[in-house]
């Protein structure tokens, strides 16, 4: 049997996606540089990327109480309206000490650069906010979906968004924000910045219930610990998703670890080989 049309309020959920994930691989390469561009010590540029990465440790769970409280539409433009504004700020700090950071070329070369510290401590905090606000705003796109399409195309649905984020993502992304830190250092962030209040605007327009079917008042007070315990113990006796979470967490982790690696080479690669074609 053919599946129905997908309709109009997917497609713009799909185009929000792909764009703030295009966004998202542009940022890859621009926040790591920009940290390798005000530090040459390891432990401090591996503190800039731990930053944005711990509140998926630390905020998960919490997110995941928070979207079964309130409305997924309103949530998810409130964190990509919240990492516009930040990657602006980000990207206008860059614009106006741009004369202070070494070119690529000399980026490249350098073995020894003081730390500047104003920047850096902007770049650490600002990349644990945006930690924050990403790990709530992708909480509530995976819950949003069955609201958006019907429940025979959710599997078609999610296939093709899965696809868009990933060619966006890792694919198309990285060698974009290398293009566009040869071209301007600060047009990276600018970009990334615009991607999201692009997805803000597509996704306010959604037409649609999106609260989810609470337990109890999204205005009463939130038990985090009781409403957690409450959701591991239930996945822990789901005799399917246990061990697919332990599968899947594992999996992720390690591949986290390769990749981290991976992604080094990757950056300096795109870098090398703007240089190259440039001069």
């Amino acid at each position: 049997m053919k599946n129905k049309p997908l309709g109009a309020s997917y497609w713009k959920l799909w185009t929000a996606t792909a764009i703030s994930n295009l966004g998202d691989g542009v940022s890859m390469v621009a926040y790591p540089w920009l940290a390798s561009a005000v530090t040459r010590s390891p432990l401090l540029i591996a503190a800039a990327g731990f930053a944005s990465r711990l509140p998926w440790l630390v905020f998960t769970l919490h997110a995941g109480v928070i979207t079964d409280r309130f409305d997924r539409r309103k949530l998810i433009v409130g964190m990509d309206f919240l990492r516009g504004v930040l990657t602006v700020f980000v990207g206008t700090v860059v614009f106006l000490n741009r004369s202070t950071f070494p070119s690529l070329n000399e980026l490249t070369k350098m073995s020894d650069l003081k730390t500047n510290w104003p920047i850096y401590i902007t770049l650490l905090v600002t990349a644990f906010l945006f930690g924050l606000a990403e790990v709530l705003r992708d909480n509530s796109a995976q819950t949003l979906l069955p609201s958006v399409v019907d429940t025979e195309n959710l599997e078609v649905a999610n296939g093709r968004m899965w696809s868009a984020e990933s060619l966006t993502n890792s694919f198309i992304g990285p060698p974009l924000g290398s293009l566009l830190i040869g071209i301007a250092i600060f047009l990276p962030f600018y970009f990334d910045a615009g991607s999201f209040f692009f997805a803000v605007a597509l996704i306010a327009t959604l037409k649609g219930s999106f609260k989810p079917v609470a337990k109890v008042e999204p205005k009463a007070k939130i038990n985090f610990k009781a409403e957690i315990k409450e959701g591991f113990v239930w996945l822990w006796a789901h005799p399917l998703l246990r061990p697919m979470a332990i599968i899947l967490g594992s999996m992720n982790g390690l591949g986290t670890m390769v990749g981290a690696d991976i992604f080094c080479l990757h950056k300096r690669f795109y870098i090398h080989r703007f240089l190259f074609l440039q001069f």
